[in-house]
């Protein structure tokens, strides 16, 4: 995979101004993100690093809940990234937005207590995936935590049934195959638990920690 290259957020460019009024509109994610922020517990001067933050949704809720948090969003499309400056200087929040790729992130080794990433992972083919999982868990300080939320292996009736149509969407595919706790385990997490379903069981949040 070249590491310059990236897919935008509803896939093209021309999209990219519509991807809050349609993620956030009739497909939002607003209850995932209360549930995610409720499993990670208090982030009151705590360092959160925000993997594939898009329009800076996530980011900026936890800024406005933990003012003394220290966020940082990354995001690999300078376009998205724009929206989110301007979404967080609107919100009169301070949170810095990073341009880089989730599978060579740019910050040192054991720097965040935590690690969100919120429907990006099904963006990336398997190689960059698993890449990716490394990043964060070399970035996490010793007892840190990852949180995240994307397409997992289904365990509902709908989604059983369509995932043989999946099998065109290859990214999407290795969500739907479960990857997601091999790759995690592999890169050294331990305890990876998806601790609650949405949308007919398509979309999990997980959570995993580094010992």
């Amino acid at each position: 995979m070249d590491d310059k290259k990236y897919i935008p957020a509803l896939s093209l460019k021309w999209l990219t101004p519509l991807y809050d009024a349609v993620v956030e509109g009739p497909m939002s994610f607003a209850r995932i993100r209360k549930d995610a922020l409720a499993r990670i517990g208090d982030l009151s001067r705590k360092k959160t690093l925000d993997v594939g933050c898009g329009t800076g949704t996530f980011s900026i809720m936890i800024k406005q809940k933990y003012p003394d948090a220290e966020v940082i969003g990354l995001d690999a499309d300078p376009q998205i990234l724009g929206v989110a400056r301007s979404k967080a200087e609107k919100a009169g929040v301070e949170v810095r937005f990073d341009q880089g790729m989730s599978f060579n992130l740019p910050y040192r080794d054991a720097s965040f207590d935590v690690v969100l990433t919120s429907m990006m992972l099904h963006h990336l083919d398997r190689d960059a995936k698993q890449r990716t999982a490394i990043e964060m868990y070399r970035v996490l300080r010793p007892a840190g935590r990852l949180v995240g939320m994307d397409f997992t292996a289904s365990r509902g009736f709908f989604w059983t049934a369509v995932k043989p149509f999946t099998r065109r969407l290859e990214r999407v595919a290795d969500n739907l195959d479960d990857f997601l706790p091999v790759m995690f385990g592999e890169a050294g997490f331990d305890n990876y638990t998806e601790t609650r379903r949405y949308f007919f069981g398509a979309i999990s949040l997980f959570q995993a920690c580094k010992n």
